[in-house]
């Protein structure tokens, strides 16, 4: 229920949760006294300039001191906890309208939501402007941890890859480090005008002090900023596990649990087979050398599936699109077939690929799901893969209707919420075409939030010691690989040690993949020594496995993570050089403590007793 504005020289509206006191001040114009940790009396926000909001019309701020308080609301019930200051502020002669609204549905998720609204004189807009001090100190607190990094001593170093629409929260917490709060600007529409303003990319980068938001506001109040707070009293860990639940009640997953579709998440090692490179083809006998590369693919481990590639780069020469070329095969279609029931008896998949590039102007998407169709009939392939792309065609819905257990794979990461519920598995693709990309060990970010898409990584013209750390970035994710040696002619293989180091990894993935792909995978969690990250995985049950990366170059020798348990603890390393890992216990945690090589990857199995 609304209440007028009381006459008194100082006026504040507090809201507050289980673990966070916010509070309002609402005298001359808005902004937060406090935004305190309650068990801590920690408050985050301790500089001067705390105003929630101020408008830049025409590159002049608009004085705050001329905002005129409108209503006030703070209400609770059994549902839910609401705060809302309604005000209005003239400038000239524009009048703007406003609410600040602080909402919880929840008891770890505040909404804080700042609406606006303005009457133009004559009905002509102005170039309007909006920043939020409050948020500039939020950011500029030495707590302050942006999405996707980790603190290495005093500084904040970025180690992950975020390739999708969904941003994690940027997390502050309080000096005991219990407390943690998440700051998600979650944003669907990225071309709407208004809604967030672009805020949860800006807040993630660099000099978000000079960021200023452009809005086109009308006469109604719309939301221009909904800023989620996600909090916790066990530390910055469980805050993304907030927010990982939260961001997956928005997706429908159906498709990634259909019994006949899951066997591509065990899909581990995916090998490119260049069907007229010396690897896969008999150039003399004119023969495709399918069973010399399903036995070499034992040296990795076995391979689970195949692309077989054998448009490009010859597709394009002539008039001739990506159907009628298997028509060159040795003996046309049915070359395809044997090799499918060669992989069949192998337990390896078949995919062909598809080139969208080649939908000629006369074509339609369903034309190709047709061409498709016809060809699963005739071979008996297991799946599509997108070249190029990073969504399934509406047109190709169909054929897994009629085929359920076939598969589509994408080259690129699905990026937006549709892709992602149709589109069941893709490339992990580091770089581009180009050669000289240097392959970073880092959390992948959306293995984490979507462990049922399995990511196959792969950089094909990475060398050496690139190849090593595709290995150790695998190993360090917890995800499969493509085996590809020969680009298009070009050949460049995996060395005896490389190989040894994949069959390794994927007898673990195998072994463990119920962990892995546990919907309890945290990446980046908190580490005790500087210079190292670590991912958990996780699943429901008394068992879990981190993987630790030491990105510097020196041993590092110490403590590495804690474990929060009060039973009896058994770990064993499983992969990785070799460590002296033991558990260092105290009256209040245990400890996990050990030696990592410098720019080494390790594996450590943790069983609760």
């Amino acid at each position: 229920m609304m209440r007028k504005v009381k006459n008194s020289k100082y006026k504040v509206i507090n809201f507050s949760s289980q673990d966070l006191f916010l509070s309002l001040n609402y005298t001359k114009k808005i902004s937060f006294d406090k935004f305190e940790a309650l068990k801590s009396n920690f408050n985050f926000l301790n500089r001067k300039n705390n105003d929630l909001l101020k408008i830049k019309l025409e590159n002049k701020f608009i004085p705050n001191n001329e905002i005129k308080i409108e209503k006030v609301l703070n209400q609770t019930d059994n549902k839910y906890k609401v705060a809302s200051i309604d005000f209005s502020q003239h400038f000239k002669k524009d009048i703007f309208k406003g609410r600040i609204s602080i909402l919880q549905k929840k008891a770890n998720i505040i909404d804080l939501i700042v609406q606006l609204a303005v009457k133009w004189e004559n009905r002509i807009p102005k170039k309007t402007l909006v920043t939020f001090p409050f948020l500039i100190n939020l950011y500029n607190h030495k707590n302050f941890l942006k999405p996707g990094h980790i603190f290495d001593g005093k500084e904040t170093i970025k180690k992950n890859t975020w390739n999708f629409h969904e941003y994690p929260p940027s997390i502050l917490t309080d000096n005991s480090s219990n407390f943690a709060v998440g700051l998600e600007f979650f944003d669907q529409f990225p071309w709407q005008s208004n809604y967030n303003l672009g805020m949860h990319e800006a807040i993630s980068k660099e000099g978000f002090e000079k960021y200023e938001a452009e809005v086109q506001l009308t006469e109604e109040l719309s939301d221009v900023v909904v800023m989620r707070l996600y909090l916790s009293s066990e530390g910055r860990d469980k805050v993304f596990k907030h927010w990982k639940e939260n961001t997956r009640n928005r997706y429908d997953l159906r498709k990634y649990f259909k019994p006949k579709q899951r066997w591509i998440q065990k899909n581990y090692l995916q090998h490119f087979t260049f069907a007229y490179g010396k690897e896969a083809f008999e150039y003399k006998n004119t023969k495709f050398k399918i069973n010399k590369i399903i036995k070499e693919g034992k040296e990795f481990g076995g391979y689970d599936s195949i692309i077989f590639w054998h448009q490009y780069p010859r597709l394009g020469l002539d008039k001739t699109n990506q159907w009628e070329l298997y028509r060159y095969l040795p003996e046309d279609y049915k070359s395809i077939k044997k090799i499918v029931d060669e992989c069949h008896v192998n337990n390896i998949k078949f995919f062909i690929p598809f080139k969208p590039w080649d939908v000629r102007s006369n074509e339609s998407l369903d034309k190709h799901a047709q061409s498709l169709e016809k060809f699963i009939h005739k071979t008996n392939i297991d799946g599509f893969f997108l070249d190029t792309m990073s969504a399934l065609p509406e047109s190709f819905l169909s054929i897994q209707k009629k085929y359920p257990s076939f598969e589509f794979c994408s080259e690129g990461t699905p990026k937006e919420q549709r892709q992602i519920e149709q589109l069941t598995s893709s490339w992990d693709q580091i770089g581009d075409i180009r050669r000289n990309y240097k392959v970073e060990v880092e959390a992948n970010m959306f293995r984490f939030v979507f462990p049922e898409h399995p990511l196959n990584l792969v950089s094909r013209w990475s060398v050496g010691s690139d190849k090593d750390s595709i290995i150790k970035r695998a190993a360090f994710n917890g995800t499969g690989l493509v085996i590809w040696q020969d680009v298009f002619g070009c050949w460049l293989p995996f060395s005896k040690k490389q190989k040894q180091l994949i069959k390794q990894l994927k007898k673990i993935l195998v072994k463990f993949h119920d962990l892995f792909f546990g919907n309890n995978s945290i990446p980046l969690i908190d580490t005790l020594s500087n210079g190292i990250i670590c991912n958990q995985f996780a699943n429901n049950n008394n068992q879990r496995i981190y993987s630790i990366y030491n990105f510097t170059s020196k041993k590092i020798n110490g403590p590495l993570f804690n474990i929060d348990s009060d039973v009896d603890i058994k770990v064993q390393q499983i992969y990785g050089k070799l460590s002296s890992i033991k558990i260092q216990k105290t009256k209040k945690t245990k400890s996990v403590c050990g030696t990592i090589e410098s720019n080494e990857v390790i594996l450590i199995h943790v069983k609760l007793q």
